[in-house]
C-alpha cells in the first residue's frame, strides 16, 4: 500500500546490487512512496550486480562511486544535488565488504592489506560520507544519514570474520 510518506524527498541510496540486497529492497520501497534518488555503487560491484534494472524499475540515476574515494564521493553528491535539483533529505549508506571472508582467510590467519581494505569499505566510508555531505552542505535540515550494520558488531558469527570487527568500528563511527 502506498502513503506517499516520501513525496519530495530526495536522497542518495549506496549499495543495491541485485534484489537480495537491503538497499534495493528500500530504493524500491522509496520509490513506491513517492521518494526520488540516485543510485550508487562501486563501479567493480556495479559490474556484478543487476542495479541497472533497479534503475529502470524506479526511474532513477545511477553515477558510479567507489565509497572510499573522496573525490568519488565529493562528484557523487555534486552530481545528485544536480539531478535532484537541491539538497537531499536523505542517504542509505549499505556497504560493505570483506576481501579476508570471501577469499576463505580465517580470523586467526587475516591478511592485514585484506584486513584495512575492508575497514575502508564498510566502515570509514560512512565517515567519508557524511564529512562529503557536510563540507557540501548537501543535506536538507533534518534529513536523515543512515548506515546498515549486523549484529554481528555485538556478538560472535562463525566466519564472519573481520566483518565483525568492521561494522562495531561502523557503529563507533554512527
Amino acid at each position: 500500500m502506498m502513503y506517499n510518506l516520501l513525496k519530495g524527498k530526495k536522497g542518495i541510496i549506496f549499495g543495491a546490487l541485485d534484489e537480495n540486497s537491503i538497499a534495493w529492497k528500500t530504493a524500491e520501497r522509496v520509490h513506491e512512496e513517492g521518494g526520488q534518488f540516485v543510485l550508487t555503487n562501486a563501479p567493480v560491484a556495479m559490474r556484478m550486480g543487476q542495479i541497472n534494472a533497479l534503475a529502470e524499475k524506479t526511474g532513477s540515476q545511477i553515477i558510479p562511486a567507489d565509497a572510499t574515494s573522496e573525490e568519488d564521493l565529493q562528484n557523487l553528491v555534486e552530481q545528485a544535488m544536480e539531478i535532484l535539483g537541491g539538497k537531499l533529505d536523505f542517504v542509505l549508506h549499505s556497504i560493505g565488504m570483506s576481501i579476508n571472508v570471501r577469499k576463505g582467510k580465517h580470523y586467526t590467519d587475516q591478511n592485514y592489506a585484506w584486513t584495512q581494505k575492508g575497514t575502508d569499505v564498510s566502515a570509514m566510508s560512512f565517515h567519508k560520507t557524511m564529512q562529503t555531505l557536510y563540507k557540501a552542505d548537501a543535506m536538507n535540515e533534518w534529513g536523515s544519514i543512515v548506515a546498515l550494520t549486523y549484529m554481528a558488531a555485538q556478538r560472535v558469527f562463525p566466519d564472519y570474520n573481520d566483518m565483525a570487527d568492521n561494522k562495531a568500528y561502523l557503529e563507533s563511527i554512527a
